[in-house]
C-alpha cells in the first residue's frame, strides 16, 4: 500500500488521531521492509520498496548520489549500546562468528539517512537512481528466505506535519512492527510467520546512544533457531522533530556487534529530511471538507 494516502485535512486532535498516526508509521516501516525482491544491490529486478513519505518527487527535483565518504572508525558506543550487544549475544544464544573486518558507509538516495554496515552486507537499498527514500536496507542477500540472512532496515520520518502530527509511541511502533513483519518465510510470494508469532519477546528496554534516546526490544528463539530480531524506535536527544526506526535480524555474534556499530553511527540529516518531506507532501484538495485517512494498513503482514 502506498504510504502517501495520508491525512489530507487537519482533523481534531484526539486519541483516534494519535492511533492513526501510530498505525501509519508502522505501515510505512513495513512497506519499506517489504521490498526484498528488488536489486538495489542485492537481487534481480526493479526496486519495489515504498518510501517513508511519497515516492514521487516533483518534476525538477534533483536526485543526487550521496554518501561519498569512507566509513569511519565506528565511533564510540555508549555504555547502553555495549550492554545491548552483550545482552543480545547472551539472551539469544547467538553462535560465535569472527567479527566483520570491513565496513562501508551506506546512505539513502535523498541525503537523509546514513549508517556504517559490514561490506559483507552487499545488498543495499535504495539504489542511487531508484525511488527516492529517506531509508536504508542492507543484507548479504535479499533473494534468500528471510530467516537465512541478517538484515537491517533504518528509516526516519518527520514529526509535526500532516503525515505524523505527533510522534507515535516507541512501544507501539515496536509492537506493531513485530506483529506485522515476517520472521521467516518467503518474500515473493509473501508467506511466513511474523516476528511476534514465531519469536519469544523479551522485556522492552531503554536505549541511549550519543544522539538518540528511545526503546529497543529483543525477539529471540525465532523458529527455535539461534537467531533474533531487534526492533528499535528512537528520537533525537536534542528534541529535533523527527523519529527513526531500526528493524534488524542477527544470526551470529558478528551480526550483533555490527548492529552495535550501526546504532552508534546511524545519522539523520534533519534539514535534508525537512526538504524531502516538503517536496513529497501531499497537496490538499481545496474543496475537501472531510478527513481522508489511510485504510487499515494491509502492509502489516509484510516481510522484512
Amino acid at each position: 500500500m502506498p504510504a502517501d494516502r495520508l491525512l489530507l485535512t487537519r482533523p481534531p486532535v484526539g486519541p483516534r488521531r494519535r492511533t492513526v498516526a501510530a498505525a501509519l508509521v508502522v505501515a510505512t516501516a513495513l512497506a519499506l521492509l517489504a521490498g526484498c525482491s528488488s536489486s538495489d544491490g542485492g537481487g534481480g529486478g526493479e526496486a519495489t520498496t515504498d518510501t517513508t513519505i511519497d515516492a514521487d518527487l516533483p518534476k525538477g527535483t534533483g536526485r543526487v548520489v550521496f554518501c561519498k565518504q569512507e566509513a569511519g572508525d565506528g565511533g564510540a558506543p555508549t555504555a547502553e549500546v555495549e550492554r545491548l550487544v552483550e545482552n543480545l549475544i547472551s539472551q539469544a544464544s547467538l553462535a560465535d562468528a569472527e567479527p566483520y573486518d570491513a565496513f562501508q558507509l551506506v546512505c539513502d538516495n535523498t541525503g537523509v539517512t546514513s549508517l556504517e554496515a559490514p561490506t559483507a552486507y552487499a545488498g543495499v537499498e535504495p539504489a542511487p537512481l531508484g525511488t527516492p527514500q529517506a531509508a536504508i536496507r542492507v543484507s548479504p542477500d535479499f533473494s534468500t528466505r528471510i530467516e537465512e540472512e541478517p538484515v537491517v532496515s533504518f528509516f526516519a520520518a518527520p514529526v509535526g506535519g500532516a503525515q505524523f502530527p505527533t510522534q507515535p509511541g516507541f512501544g507501539t511502533i515496536i509492537q506493531q512492527s513485530a506483529d506485522g513483519s515476517l520472521s521467516s518465510g518467503t518474500r515473493d510470494p509473501r508467506e511466513g510467520e511474523t516476528i511476534a508469532a514465531e519469536c519469544q519477546a523479551l522485556p522492552i528496554r531503554d536505549l541511549v546512544t550519543a544522539d538518540y534516546t528511545g526503546k529497543a526490544q529483543f525477539f529471540v528463539n525465532c523458529g527455535n533457531d539461534q537467531r533474533a530480531w531487534v526492533l528499535v524506535a528512537a528520537a533525537p536527544a536534542n528534541g529535533d522533530p523527527y523519529f527513526l526506526q531500526v528493524v534488524a535480524q542477527v544470526l551470529a555474534t558478528a551480526d550483533a556487534e555490527a548492529l552495535g556499530r550501526l546504532l552508534t553511527t546511524m545519522q539523520v540529516d534533519k534539514d535534508a529530511l525537512a526538504r524531502f518531506a516538503a517536496a513529497t507532501a501531499p497537496v490538499p484538495d481545496p474543496g475537501a471538507t472531510t478527513t481522508t485517512a489511510a485504510p487499515a494498513p494491509a502492509t502489516t503482514t509484510a516481510a522484512p
